[in-house]
């Protein structure tokens, strides 16, 4: 970013085509989830699409909407990203640039999950399974399941939800959210042993990092769930405190009822209208 802003800095280039190029550039140069970064980006992204405004590139346009849209997309800033998906699959259609624009209709069935429109999102995700027949995109095919068993999931639609999963593996997926679909969705279908040899496959495929770190955590809760055993007070506060860095994860949308139904059953009534509560304001807070 900063190398980016030296050559906006410089006033070397003058012509809009390439200031548009500069600002989108510096847009997307880092993938942060840091309130203050993500603030510069979209910034900067609108003044790329003021500068594109004034110039005929429809590929150029319909490239930095669909950069504003992943922006806005990580800010939680759904309604401004649907606010520019017509215009920008708009334009994508218009300069030819169909692989971008799958991944831009992907990009809008998640942002309908994500304000719970979830008739639409599935609509989408039905559309691109088809299209695969005309375009041949391989990676839109398994975060298409991806998204697909994510958005049955958190519906508790857990036969389409493992179906979805299954799918998206062997598509060839990599995502190690994948895995808490897998794990979760044979759990509530009482598949118990399932369950099991998907959190151990997790476990012998991803090395440590903070988000496998984070999803290691779920799965032990999880784990002594399937066992029957009283969940660790510690960890249970542990990972609830860590939600607000992992909110891409969006495991609040399982752990706040998998929570409260385990509180319910050891008739801890306190903490399951606590986590009831918290569940409520997440469900409104993601919708704004």
């Amino acid at each position: 970013m900063e190398q980016i802003k030296e050559l906006i800095d410089s006033d070397y280039f003058q012509d809009h085509y390439h200031l548009a190029v500069l600002y989108d550039l510096y847009g997307v140069s880092i993938y942060s989830m840091d309130k203050k970064v993500l603030k510069t980006q979209i910034q900067a992204l609108h003044t790329a699409l003021s500068y594109c405004n004034s110039i005929d590139s429809q590929n150029l346009k319909g490239l930095i909407l669909y950069h504003l849209i992943l922006k806005q997309k990580i800010a939680g800033n759904f309604t401004a990203s649907l606010e520019h998906s017509d215009e920008c699959e708009h334009n994508l259609q218009k300069a030819g640039a169909y692989r971008r624009l799958i991944h831009a209709k992907l990009n809008k069935g998640n942002i309908y999950a994500e304000l719970h429109l979830y008739t639409l999102a599935e609509k989408l995700y039905r559309e691109l399974e088809l299209s695969q027949s005309q375009i041949d995109e391989k990676n839109i095919r398994p975060r298409t399941y991806e998204s697909y068993s994510w958005c049955s999931l958190i519906q508790e639609n857990n036969e389409i939800a493992l179906l979805q999963a299954k799918k998206a593996k062997k598509a060839g997926s990599k995502f190690t959210d994948i895995y808490i679909t897998l794990a979760y969705a044979n759990y509530k279908l009482g598949n118990l042993e399932e369950a099991r040899q998907s959190i151990l496959e997790f476990r012998a495929l991803f090395s440590s990092s903070p988000r496998t770190d984070f999803i290691q955590q779920f799965f032990v809760l999880l784990e002594k769930r399937i066992e029957n055993k009283l969940l660790p007070a510690l960890l249970i506060e542990r990972l609830l405190n860590q939600l607000p860095d992992f909110r891409d994860v969006e495991l609040e949308m399982i752990l706040y009822p998998f929570l409260t139904a385990y509180y319910r059953s050891i008739e801890d009534y306190k903490n399951a209208s606590m986590i009831q509560a918290c569940w409520i304001q997440y469900l409104q807070f993601s919708q704004t």
